[in-house]
């Protein structure tokens, strides 16, 4: 494991492919009234280049109104890199209120975003100081008022999302009326913390079911709704019935502690696991989700406790900070279903190289990429696959 207890700062590989849009080219200062009025009724814009289906590629166009900025940055998860935020800095077209800056993606891309501006006066909000001081800011920015799709991140500061014309659908994410709601009940922790539970519709209280232990409790029940797509899920026939308990983290620094340090895992199994039989009626089937810090605690409760964790879902494990190595041996036979995003430079070749140690030692893994970087944009249906993969109905 890393004594390194920050991510690493390593600078994007390749630049963000900057570009030009001809809608934005053509237009006069004349034109722009008509272009907010008419054009940009739904943002960002995406103009086709004649690429075929095999590499398609699109030119995305991100637009901000604002007569009285003397800056404009974009800050889009793994396509602003915070070494150079120069690359991702807004255009303004002379003589107007629009700022704007243009990109050329792959068409499966999906990634959130919000706009940090300078005004007169004002120092630019991105001229902090430190790491972690430039990303709390960055996390702030405003929404695009012109997109109305949105997710939370971490801090449960909305922000917009960008989905390109062949980024994978995300059918189970909200609530339908026609699928009947299980129920969600909050209960204190073996440990004091926060514990949420959940137990599916049509599924008696006394009947053993599999149970799901999702990591990071307070962002799957408040800023995102895990319960709401495993009743879509269960509902669909995708997922065989399950409970759920999901776990607060205890804040920043607890959860620092406590993923970082690799005591996650025995909490899950010496603590939480033998808490949750107590109350709920579940089987011996167990399987553990999570996603960066969670991804890679998740991981090591699969790998270092495989006769307790039957299967594990990770979505960009901080293998940065713990490569498991110690952890992955022909022993270990939970089941492992493996995603992360392909924008995330810093994880991608980690990811692969676990992928093929845990096949070089026998384990059953199925992995998947994601045209996204760390980003709970495309994390929160990614939910979904990883579930569907070890769980799928009987």
């Amino acid at each position: 494991m890393s004594t390194q207890l920050r991510p690493p700062t390593a600078a994007r590989p390749n630049p963000s492919a900057r570009t030009r849009s001809a809608i934005i080219d053509r237009l006069s200062p004349e034109d722009i009234d008509m272009f907010w009025d008419q054009i940009a009724t739904s943002l960002p814009l995406v103009e086709e280049t004649g690429a075929g289906a095999e590499d398609h590629e699109v030119i995305v166009t991100f637009c901000w109104r604002d007569a009285e900025a003397e800056e404009v940055l974009l800050f889009a998860n793994r396509l602003t890199d915070e070494r150079h935020l120069t690359e991702t800095m807004l255009e303004r077209k002379a003589g107007t209120d629009l700022w704007h800056a243009s990109f050329l993606m792959k068409g499966d891309w999906r990634a959130s975003y919000s706009f940090l501006c300078k005004h007169p006066g004002e120092p630019a909000p991105w001229e902090s100081e430190g790491q972690v001081e430039l990303r709390a800011v960055l996390h702030r920015g405003y929404l695009d008022p012109l997109n109305l799709d949105w997710c939370h991140n971490r801090q449960g500061i909305k922000q917009s999302v960008v989905s390109l014309p062949d980024a994978p659908l995300q059918p189970w994410l909200f609530r339908r009326d026609d699928v009947v709601a299980g129920t969600v009940t909050l209960e204190v922790g073996p440990d004091g913390r926060d514990v949420w539970l959940y137990d599916p519709a049509g599924a008696g209280l006394n009947v053993d079911l599999p149970l799901v232990v999702a990591l990071d409790g307070e962002i799957w029940t408040d800023h995102h709704s895990l319960p709401t797509t495993l009743d879509n899920l269960i509902a669909d026939g995708h997922l065989r019935h399950v409970r759920c308990v999901l776990p607060a983290s205890g804040g920043r620094d607890k959860r620092w502690e406590e993923l970082a340090g690799g005591e996650g895992a025995d909490y899950i199994v010496n603590q939480l696991l033998p808490w949750v039989r107590e109350r709920r009626a579940v089987s011996e089937e167990t399987y553990v989700l999570g996603q960066s810090l969670g991804g890679v605690t998740a991981l090591r409760a699969g790998l270092t406790y495989p006769e307790h964790i039957h299967g594990v879902a990770s979505q960009s494990a901080s293998l940065w900070l713990d490569d498991l190595a110690d952890a992955v041996t022909a022993e270990a036979k939970t089941r492992v279903h493996l995603a992360h995003g392909t924008q995330e430079w810093v994880l991608d070749e980690l990811h692969h190289d676990l992928v093929d140690r845990l096949r070089a030692a026998g384990i059953d893994v199925t992995s998947a990429e994601h045209n996204g970087g760390h980003d709970y944009a495309w994390w929160r249906s990614a939910v979904a696959d990883g579930l569907r993969a070890l769980l799928p109905p009987e």
